[in-house]
């Protein structure tokens, strides 16, 4: 398992916090497509408002999806699954999410 590179071709998040991709639902939805093509997978996703000049964590739009890896060779569509599930679940249009994306 590698870290997932972001590169061209990859969807443009909705703003960057210094070197970090952040996306609101409407782009993370396109995230998970693009994972869906290239068979990436969701590691994890991290939630968080923007407030002034400072990103404040969300801490009830944390989702952690390594135990999920033990599915073995379904780990990658698995955790994209799930996390359509968690974004599904996220209330606040105003949060943005930082992707934790590998590949296998």
């Amino acid at each position: 398992m590698k870290e997932f590179v972001f590169s061209w071709g990859s969807p443009m998040p909705t703003r960057m916090w210094g070197d970090v991709p952040l996306f609101n639902l409407s782009d993370s939805h396109n995230m998970l497509n693009y994972c869906d093509e290239n068979d990436v997978a969701v590691l994890g996703i991290e939630g968080f408002k923007i407030v002034g000049k400072k990103r404040i964590p969300d801490l009830e739009c944390v989702a952690d999806f390594s135990s999920l890896v033990t599915a073995g060779e379904g780990f990658p569509s698995l955790s994209r699954k799930s996390a359509r599930n968690f974004l599904d679940s996220i209330q606040d249009l105003n949060v943005f999410l930082e992707f934790v994306l590998v590949t296998v």
